[in-house]
């Protein structure tokens, strides 16, 4: 006796997956757009071309990368149509904001795997489980186009005479901006050796921006020539809050001439800022840390002796904001 399969009507404006699966597929496909971006294939498909299916087999894995795409495909990222793949609009606007999933996925991905050892040695992850290189690079895309217009129109507004001093400098493609339009000399500082070496490609015909190798918690020298100073996404990294406090305060000693300093940086969720920007609070976990929320970094800036005279939020990032602040005595 057959058995009678009834084939349900497919309907493609009603989703078919079950609320937990969805979550599931959305959590896969931020690891997906990492790979697709490790391998070069979402810089090619942000240029407006198609991967054909076929072309898969040029890579090493190729049974990895269709599952990629596959998993995009399932969260309509990429669609597949006539043998082959390319980004829908929402897959364009996650590839141009990739440095925000990049970020956490790829530059704490050693932490993040280490995870459930750390839930009970919380002191048991290391340095060189953070990948800085990987951090500098995404870090280049994830403020492109709302944090870093903001800084740069902030610049503008104060006008810095002098140097400006990057602290934590990264790649230094936001300072060599910076510094390119407003017409004055760099100095960028940074602690990562292989940052700094992929720097060099950047700085090499930029004579007005120099890049050195320093831990800005602990300079010994002194530049006259820097009267502006800013700290991107960095500010938080530094605990605890005594250790914060005496850093800002050594600023004024190490740039005697400082007349202000702009500071962009998140905060943790607290009642006055009850958002979350996604990542940020969980990978400082991994570390055993709890960043430094809205009324606790105010109150830094007090002790160390600096008032706010200008602060904005950063416009599509939560608990994210830029802050202007000058000695006040």
């Amino acid at each position: 006796m057959k058995v009678k399969r009834i084939k349900e009507k497919s309907n493609k404006k009603a989703s078919t997956i079950p609320n937990h699966l969805d979550f599931l597929s959305k959590g896969l496909s931020c690891h997906a757009l990492c790979l697709l971006k490790y391998s070069g294939i979402l810089d090619i498909m942000l240029r407006g071309e198609e991967i054909q299916e076929k072309s898969l087999q040029l890579y090493k894995n190729p049974s990895l990368i269709r599952a990629a795409l596959a998993t995009l495909t399932s969260v309509e990222v990429v669609v597949f149509d006539g043998g082959e793949y390319y980004l829908t609009p929402l897959g364009k606007n996650l590839g141009e904001h990739i440095g925000s999933i990049f970020l956490p996925l790829v530059g704490y991905r050693n932490l993040l795997a280490n995870q459930y050892n750390l839930l009970n040695n919380p002191s048991s992850w290391k340095e060189s489980d953070i990948d800085f290189s990987s951090i500098a690079a995404s870090s280049v895309d994830f403020g492109l186009y709302d944090l870093d217009p903001l800084i740069l129109r902030i610049f503008h507004q104060i006008k810095p005479k002098g140097t400006l001093c990057d602290l934590g400098c990264g790649t230094a493609k936001k300072l060599i901006e910076i510094c390119a339009q407003l017409g004055i000399k760099g100095l960028g500082i940074e602690k990562d050796p292989s940052v700094i070496k992929a720097n060099e490609e950047l700085t090499k015909n930029c004579s007005f921006v120099e890049i050195i190798k320093g831990d800005i918690t602990n300079l010994h020298e002194v530049w006259e020539d820097v009267t502006t100073a800013m700290i991107n996404m960095v500010f938080h990294d530094i605990t605890p809050e005594c250790s914060c406090v005496k850093f800002l305060q050594s600023l004024r000693r190490h740039f005697p001439r400082l007349q202000c300093l702009l500071i962009a940086d998140m905060v943790s969720m607290s009642e006055d800022c009850p958002s979350v920007m996604p990542g940020f609070d969980y990978v400082h976990g991994l570390q055993g840390m709890t960043p430094r929320n809205y009324q606790e970094t105010m109150q830094t800036f007090v002790d160390a002796g600096y008032s706010v005279i200008n602060e904005v939020a950063v416009p599509n990032m939560p608990n994210t904001f830029v802050w202007v602040v000058v000695p006040s005595f």
